[in-house]
């Protein structure tokens, strides 16, 4: 069972992409819940063969099928329960995709198909918009072959386009030399731009975000992620490349040869022949839809499959968090699923009191932190609070912005240190923010102190705050392990507090 309560399916996910392939193997927990356990990719080209001749020859099928066994055989040792693939745009245009088709079934024993544009899209938005706190816009994944652009509102998708716009496609088109010239380029962003007006794609709206999945946009996340010095998340799912940023990767990959290209840091070497094309489709969809940055899914078409054997529509924000949280807490053997959710709910109260105007980025920011407290205490208890930071820093926690994974971790380092400090989590926070978080972090350590001290349930009535003065009531055995907590608090939001002892209440 999984710590949400529903029960888990461990699936194996093949994707016979028109550039390369991948497999994943993941564990499905309801529809809130996926953690990818293994993975595994390889370059095909499918889409030179069918825009050379309209076809798979004999030499690419038979490669491509050892590829996909070799696949099967890494979803397999990681436990995979059952295992499918799905193969896409190249596939889908070859005169022998069906022929191909019913060769990989005899030969692997398992299910393949082939996707249509509609499903390929709908795979896609499945999984980019899973696991990111978008609620509005518009899903963009630039394959090999196709291009796939799904709008969508309230997490549900109102429509979706698949056009042959794919980077490899798209390069071996327009991009004769090497480095491209500028007319080149140039050609091929206007015949995007043209085709994108054609097919009806409009801009974003006020309230919508665009999100890019795939290769192509992965890998341009990456390279603007490595240009950052001491970016605070590891994690690629979430990062946001603005504008600008989108145009300095772009021109940095268009000047370098194509001998040289591979050797760019955050670009994998198997993507040196189509990333050009592939980051100025991206450039064109942003320019048509009028998009200031594009927010980098670190899921997309797999994961929208293996998802899709639990929901057809994105889990709400809230559930997928939640799931987030617990799955990663379930990781250590410190953690309290009980305890950290009387601990969140205990210093919601009290922040309530404390500073009712505090925004809800933050308090959402301090639940999170007060519920993951205890996970640094499996590695070490005196530096629990700096594990505990690094470890959510570092994690697969869906739902969550990297901005807010910054509050959360610069909330749990603060409340073991005198004071916060945001300096260690440029550009997510500034000195704007630290006021913030050392309210969270002096109220997360108060909670925890109060909540392990307590000698009952606290009640729901508490705290009481009158001109100044705040009264807990909580009984406690003795007020001295408090005095450190509340000197805390009571700096950090002018306040004094008052608490009765066991003898006091009696």
């Amino acid at each position: 069972m999984q710590p949400d309560g529903a029960a888990a399916t461990t699936l194996g996910v093949i994707d016979i992409g028109s550039n390369s392939g991948r497999v994943i193997a993941a564990c499905v927990s309801g529809a809130s819940h996926i953690e990818v356990i293994a993975d595994a990719g390889s370059p095909l080209r499918l889409v030179r063969d069918v825009v050379r001749s309209g076809r798979l020859n004999p030499d690419t099928i038979e490669r491509t099928i050892q590829i996909v066994r070799g696949f099967k055989a890494v979803a397999e040792a990681a436990g995979a329960e059952r295992t499918s693939a799905v193969a896409t745009a190249a596939v889908r245009e070859a005169k022998n995709g069906e022929a191909f088709i019913e060769h990989a079934r005899r030969e692997l024993s398992i299910p393949v198909d082939i996707a249509d544009g509609d499903q390929e899209a709908n795979f896609g938005f499945l999984g980019a918009a899973h696991g990111l706190p978008v609620e509005h816009g518009v899903v963009l994944d630039v394959g090999g072959g196709s291009l796939q652009i799904v709008h969508f509102r309230n997490r549900r998708m109102e429509r979706s386009w698949s056009l042959p716009l794919g980077a490899l496609r798209l390069s071996d088109r327009f991009l004769k030399a090497d480095p491209p010239g500028r007319g080149e380029m140039r050609s091929l962003k206007e015949y995007v731009y043209e085709r994108l007006q054609r097919a009806g794609v409009e801009s974003l709206a006020a309230d919508e975000h665009l999100i890019g999945t795939g290769g192509t946009i992965r890998n341009l996340g990456k390279m603007d992620r490595r240009a950052q010095t001491e970016y605070p998340i590891s994690r690629l799912h979430g990062y946001v490349v603005e504008r600008p940023r989108a145009d300095d990767v772009t021109s940095v990959l268009a000047k370098t040869p194509g001998n040289a290209r591979g050797r760019l840091p955050g670009l994998n070497a198997e993507r040196a022949d189509s990333i050009v094309g592939g980051a100025l489709v991206v450039q064109a969809v942003m320019d048509r839809l009028l998009a200031p940055d594009l927010t980098v899914s670190g899921y997309g078409l797999r994961e929208g499959v293996a998802l899709s054997n639990r929901t057809q529509t994105p889990a709400p924000v809230a559930d997928v968090r939640r799931s987030a949280v617990n799955a990663l807490g379930a990781h250590f053997t410190s953690y309290n699923a009980a305890l950290a959710d009387r601990r969140a709910d205990a210093a919601m109260r009290l922040l309530e009191s404390l500073e009712p105007r505090m925004s809800f980025e933050l308090r959402d920011g301090a639940a999170c932190a007060a519920r993951l407290l205890d996970i640094g205490r499996s590695v070490d208890h005196y530096r629990r609070h700096a594990h505990a930071a690094r470890i959510v820093a570092d994690a697969n926690l869906d739902g969550y912005s990297h901005r807010l994974l910054a509050l959360v971790s610069a909330i749990l380092l603060a409340a073991g240190e005198r004071e916060a400090s945001t300096k260690g989590y440029a550009p997510l926070l500034g000195p704007n923010d630290q006021v913030g978080v050392e309210q969270a972090a002096a109220t997360i350590v108060l909670t925890e102190a109060l909540v392990r001290y307590g000698t009952s349930e606290l009640a729901a009535s508490w705290p009481e705050r009158r001109n100044g003065q705040v009264a807990l009531a909580v009984p406690v055995v003795d007020r001295w392990p408090l005095e450190a907590p509340i000197q805390r608090a009571e700096r950090a939001f002018g306040v004094s507090f008052s608490l009765p002892t066991t003898a006091n209440a009696a």
